[in-house]
């Protein structure tokens, strides 16, 4: 350090007494060198103030410079420890220039001591603040290239993650308006810009994954499993299948040299980078391939096993052989669907690598004969409709069978070797692996609805030419030029609805035109229009019309949803033979955005959305009262409730009753109307009898019931939740326990539907039973009753789920991860009932249950002492296979330094299970050697003896690392 003279107090005094101005502060602090200033500086508390963002009058916002820690940044070289500490020590603040500068400093000094600023980088990762200019990836490269993995790590799981659409709640109403609407498809968004994001993981995580590919590959494989799910609405059946439409957006899962930086989606950089450290484990890892293997089975979308399927194509050895073997002979599709691009890729290697030891004789021609039953003629006619032609289909045919023969060609025999071979002769060009991407270099095309008119022509016709085109128009086709593009009755509703709310509800004379002659509209698709035009009106909280438009949906209700009739078609485009069902939906919609708290229509309303309310709470609804689907195939009621118009309207009558509190100011103000229409609607005499999917919407708001009026919903409990009706009990109870978390006071409404649940335990959804023994472990800690005995509900849950042991580590383990989210203080009579339910359950001694232990060792709010001597009692247990050993290993790690003895006796233990298990499991070398080299330095000779044993169970299973 230079020699600089230590400021006396009264030099320091008198320089700060003279810096008034905000310009003579910038001077001062800017100039200011010496590292002697810091601490007079800290204990004046100059840096506790850090200027917060400014939002000016204009509208724009300032991101205020602070001179104070521009000194920091001077004196860093000579003082980096001081000035770390000092950082740590500074308010948070929500001006991204304090991260920007921090940045500054962590690039400046040694790595080791700049990851100490770790958490203050993660805080604005995580948080809402602005970034100018982030250079994260600078910093993931500073400490990778200074052997700080760890950190780099953490940081980079932060940096890679997605958050939801923001406009997520908008998509969902519209959706459960219109469930085919494609516009409602959910697009989470990455924390930066894609540029930015794409150069953090260029830049900053494919070296992390160069470092260390295994624990690189499986923070991206979350990431990416992540961002699926964010993708779909809860009830999307996409969601929970594998369905390859899922990844639509690229060719590849590997990266193109030929795609230019700036054309890349953020998804797209995300599968790649992800692809690319698996791509790194099984070059630099080959000891973890298994399990990184086992990681992407685990994910059940299509896009991990086209990883999967790339990995094997470049790595053809003994240990992908057989994992290749099973995905061709699994495979199930051949005669339905075009190989995927990597699946290809994958037969042809291997095919032409191990040619007769892939497959036998027999099962080849399984998979040929397959192949050549397919494809579908239905599915091509209604594909091509009436230019549907034999000549057409067999030409399809024919390209069809050489596109899924052509992987196999190098083992193809007889008959089939002849057919491909004379498929060829017939072929214009060779077959290319391109010609197996999802979609061509132009682009793939998404289905657009179009008017026969553009709105400016529409614009120009009077009201009366609008009303007669919309009525006689037919001419329903495809764009000559672009034929994805439809030309029909919705694009021509949509154009008709922008003009309805741009330009005639402004206008009254129109205005007046249109609800007068209302009843001329011979396409209720058009009716629906004017309603979504008056909804988007409303959500704008412009109320002027609020009258006439509570006259127009009274209109549309007088109109019933009608029967299935033999022979008709009933369609809301149709003249002859009209259905309301879709406008009548829109209407629900419309009183369900009213209720809403962010709009809140004037209570002059009341009355007229009661009674719209009791109309669509018990008209007919075909769909309902026919038992017609909207989702085939699937045991989901609660989805279709959402997408049904009369079930619906049974949550917009709850969310009615708090509408009224709100707008009355009044928590306790009565709701009659909501307890008229319910009662009228549950009546054994009303004309229409409760569905399922009305049971299942009801038991999810029973909780909001109760507290409209708690007596009345325990005088009818037995009506909303029929025990005597199984399958509406279990659906409304069922949603119930989904969507209510624990609560006493309801506790004792529904404590015999509880134990109901208990003795019909084998009948419930598998979720179902889960969230069960939740509420129930919860009551248990609320004193509600007593661990075991004849009174105790949870151990009873545990006598009817005892053939069925994943149920007990289900629960063991969302136990732990609540325990590892708690705060760190946990009240002390709540933390004895969970160590009297921990000892009552190791005293079981059931292993599948008590591998779930990890995260309880996280869960801070526990004694570590004790969560490592619980981990210690554990391992002496005989193991499940699916032990986590690689988390286990992780948090022995973080407390190593306090807990040495104890975790170095768990840590042997690890080692002995997997020397018992022929060593088929990855362990972590840079967390497992400080705790080996913490228990060899030990001078405690037992601590010393249990790291040797643990070090000699690693070396005798190849380890040779340690």
């Amino acid at each position: 350090m230079k020699s600089w003279t230590k400021p006396t107090d009264d030099l320091v005094q008198k320089a700060l007494e003279s810096v008034k101005t905000e310009v003579e502060r910038q001077y001062f602090f800017s100039r200011l060198k010496n590292p002697h200033w810091i601490e007079p500086l800290k204990v004046r508390g100059f840096f506790d103030h850090p200027p917060k963002v400014k939002f000016l009058p204009d509208g724009y916002v300032q991101y205020p410079f602070w001179p104070e820690f521009q000194f920091l940044k001077n004196v860093v070289n000579e003082a980096s420890e001081q000035v770390v500490e000092v950082i740590l020590g500074i308010p948070e603040t929500d001006n991204p220039r304090f991260c920007d500068d921090v940045i500054d400093i962590v690039l400046t000094i040694e790595a080791s001591l700049s990851t100490k600023l770790k958490e203050v980088i993660l805080k604005y990762v995580q948080g809402e603040s602005l970034f100018l200019d982030p250079r994260f990836d600078e910093v993931l490269s500073h400490w990778i290239s200074s052997d700080q993995i760890e950190s780099a790590l953490t940081l980079a799981e932060v940096l890679i993650a997605f958050r939801p659409d923001p406009q997520k709640a908008d998509k969902q109403a519209r959706r459960r308006a219109n469930p085919e609407d494609w516009t409602t498809r959910l697009e989470p968004r990455p924390l930066f810009h894609e540029w930015e994001y794409h150069q953090i993981l260029e830049k900053g995580v494919k070296p992390l994954a160069e470092r260390e590919p295994y624990q690189t590959a499986r923070i991206l494989l979350d990431a990416t499993a992540t961002v699926i799910r964010l993708m779909f609405h809860r009830d999307n059946p996409e969601e929970n299948s594998s369905n390859g439409s899922t990844f639509l957006w690229f060719k590849r899962v590997n990266e193109l040299d030929s795609e230019p930086p700036d054309s890349k989606d953020a998804k797209d950089v995300l599968v790649h980078t992800l692809t690319f450290a698996c791509e790194k484990v099984y070059e630099r890892k080959p000891e973890a391939v298994s399990t990184l293997d086992q990681a992407l089975r685990n994910q059940r979308w299509d896009i991990f096993t086209r990883i999967r399927q790339h990995l094997y194509a470049l790595h053809l050895n003994e240990q992908t052989k057989p994992w290749i073997r099973e995905m061709i002979l699994a495979h199930e599709d051949y005669d339905k669907r075009r190989h995927r691009f990597e699946f290809q890729l994958m037969i042809r290697l291997s095919c032409e690598k191990f040619g007769a030891d892939l497959l036998n004789e027999t099962e080849k021609e399984r998979i040929f004969e397959a192949i050549l039953s397919g494809p579908s003629e239905q599915n091509f006619r209604d594909w091509r409709g009436d230019r549907f032609t034999e000549e057409s289909f067999e030409e399809w045919k024919r390209h069809f069978h050489r596109m899924q023969l052509n992987p196999f060609a190098s083992v193809l025999f007889g008959k089939y070797d002849e057919y491909f071979k004379e498929l060829n002769v017939e072929a214009e060009k060779p077959i290319t692996d391109d010609d197996y991407a999802p979609y061509r270099s132009e682009g793939a095309k998404r289905v657009e609805e179009r008017s026969p008119k553009p709105a400016e022509e529409l614009e120009k016709m009077s009201d009366e030419e609008i009303l007669s085109f919309l009525n006689e128009w037919e001419n329903v086709g495809h764009d000559s030029g672009e034929w994805w593009v439809h030309i029909n009755f919705e694009g021509l509703a949509q154009t008709f609805q922008e003009i309805f709310k741009e330009r005639i509800i402004s206008d009254e004379s129109r205005l007046h035109f249109w609800l007068e002659n209302r009843n001329q509209l011979a396409r209720p698709i058009y009716v629906k229009a004017i309603v979504s035009a008056i909804h988007e009106q409303v959500k704008l909280k412009q109320f002027d019309n609020l009258d006439q438009w509570l006259d127009l949906c009274e209109w549309v209700l007088s109109h019933p949803d009608q029967p299935k009739e033999e022979d008709v078609n009933r369609s809301d485009v149709s003249r002859e033979h009209p259905s309301w069902q879709s406008s009548r939906r829109a209407v629900g919609d419309f009183v369900g955005m009213c209720l809403e708290e962010d709009i809140n229509v004037p209570i002059s309303g009341r009355q007229r959305l009661a009674s719209l309310l009791d109309k669509l709470c018990t008209q007919y609804d075909r769909r309902l009262d026919e038992n017609e689907p909207v989702f085939l195939n699937r045991d989901d009621q609660l989805t279709e409730a959402l997408n049904n118009t009369r079930s619906m309207a049974l949550e917009h009558l709850v969310k009615f009753g708090y509408w009224i509190r709100r707008q009355l100011e009044d928590d306790q103000a009565a709701t009659p109307e909501v307890f008229t229409i319910l009662e009228k609607r549950l009546n054994s005499e009303c004309e229409y009898a409760l569905m399922l999917p009305e049971y299942a919407l009801l038991g999810l708001n029973y909780g909001r019931i109760c507290g409209l009026d708690r007596e009345w919903a325990v005088q009818h409990k037995n009506d909303l939740l029929p025990q005597e009706k199984l399958p509406a009990w279990m659906e409304a109870f069922g949603n119930f326990l989904r969507y209510n978390p624990p609560h006493k006071q309801l506790f004792d409404i529904v404590r015999d539907d509880i134990k109901f649940a208990l003795e019909n335990i084998d009948k419930l959804k598998t979720d179902i039973t889960g969230t069960l023994g939740e509420h129930l472990f919860t009551y248990y800690l609320w004193e509600v009753y007593p661990l075991t005995g004849d009174s105790s509900l949870l151990e009873k849950f545990y006598e009817k789920t005892k053939e069925d042991k994943d149920r007990w580590s289900r629960l063991f383990s969302y136990i732990g991860v609540s325990l590892k989210n708690s705060d760190n203080q946990l009240e002390a009579s709540l933390k004895q009932r969970t160590i009297d339910f921990f000892n009552w359950r190791f005293n079981k001694k059931e292993p599948s249950e008590l591998k779930e232990f990890t995260y309880w060792l996280e869960a801070e709010c526990l004694d570590a002492e004790w969560r490592l001597t619980s981990l210690s009692k554990i391992l002496g247990i005989s193991e499940s296979k699916d032990r986590k050993i690689y988390l286990q290993i992780s948090v022995l790690r973080e407390m190593v330094e306090d807990h040495t003895t104890l975790v170095v006796e768990c840590f042997a233990k690890l080692t002995d299970f997997v020397f018992e298990n022929d060593g088929n499991f990855y362990i972590p070398t840079d967390k497992a050697k400080p705790i080996l080299q913490a228990g060899l330095n030990s001078g405690d000779d037992t601590v010393r003896a249990n790291a040797e044993r643990a070090r000699d169970n690693l070396l005798r299973c190849g380890a040779l690392i340690f």
